[in-house]
Parts: C-alpha cells; sequence; structure tokens
C-alpha cells in the first residue's frame, strides 16, 4: 500500500489578506535616512573644496593682520575702556553689596509677611470680639461720605 500525500503550501502572503502594520512615520524613516546621508556626504565633499581653495590665501593673513593692527588696537582700548572697565567695576561692587541686598530683601520680605499676618490676626479679633452689626456697617458707611461745603470767599461783600 503506498499512498501519495500532495501538500501545497503558498509562501507568498495573499494581497487581500496583508494589511500594513507600520506607522506612517516608519515609512518615511528610510528615505531621510537616504538623504540625510547624501546631504552629509555633499557637505563634506563642498568643504573640502572650499578649504583646498582658501589654503592658498592663508598667506596673506599675517600681512592683512599688520595693517589693521592699529584700526584694532585703538578698537581693543576704546572697548576697554567703554565696556570691560565699567563692568569690572559693576560687577565687583554688585559682588561685595551682596550681602547687604539679601538682607533688606529677607528682612522687607519677612516684614510685609509679618505685616499681613499682624493686620489679619487684629481683624480676625476685632471680629471675635466686638462683631459689626449690619446696620453699624451702613451707619459708617453714610458718615464716611464726602459732603459739599460751602467756602466763605475771602472777596465775599460784606453787608
Amino acid at each position: 500500500m503506498t499512498s501519495t500525500i500532495t501538500a501545497t503550501a503558498s509562501l507568498l502572503p495573499t494581497v487581500t489578506g496583508q494589511l500594513s502594520t507600520q506607522p506612517p512615520i516608519m515609512q518615511i524613516i528610510p528615505i531621510l535616512r537616504a538623504t540625510f546621508s547624501l546631504l552629509r556626504t555633499f557637505l563634506s565633499q563642498a568643504l573640502r573644496i572650499v578649504v583646498a581653495l582658501a589654503t592658498p590665501l592663508l598667506i596673506f593673513v599675517p600681512l592683512i593682520s599688520r595693517l589693521f593692527a592699529p584700526v584694532i588696537l585703538a578698537f581693543h582700548i576704546v572697548l576697554d575702556v567703554t565696556v570691560y572697565t565699567p563692568y569690572m567695576i559693576i560687577s565687583n561692587i554688585a559682588a561685595a553689596l551682596y550681602p547687604v541686598y539679601m538682607f533688606c530683601g529677607v528682612a522687607c520680605i519677612f516684614g510685609a509677611a509679618l505685616g499681613i499676618l499682624g493686620r489679619s490676626l487684629i481683624t480676625l479679633s476685632n471680629n471675635i470680639i466686638a462683631p459689626e452689626s449690619p446696620k453699624a456697617s451702613l451707619h459708617a458707611e453714610l458718615s464716611m461720605r464726602s459732603r459739599k461745603r460751602r467756602r466763605k470767599s475771602s472777596f465775599a461783600e460784606e453787608s
């Protein structure tokens, strides 16, 4: 007894059963990687060309620096007088006065906090000891309204 079993297996996925499981960003990454690789290669070659062309010009750097030495020195002196020296003076004074600044700042903050706390406690104790009645507060509000007064004129006619 001989039996023959024939099995057929498909190694290719069917078109209808295959859905893309990768997010769209994963499909863009190879394109970006190739683009940046090409850009890096181009920029490195361009830099080599620029360096090769600019190397003979380095002969002129000492000549140019000697020609512009008086201008550079004058600019350095003006910059030293107008910027660096005042900055050093101000920074040294600020460093010397920093402890005083901190002491005054902390004192002001604690003074304000103590004043607010004291006012709140006094208001609370006044409301506990002698609460205001609504009638008394209305009377106080009416008495605080400004009244128009007639001034006697110094040029008034005497009769």
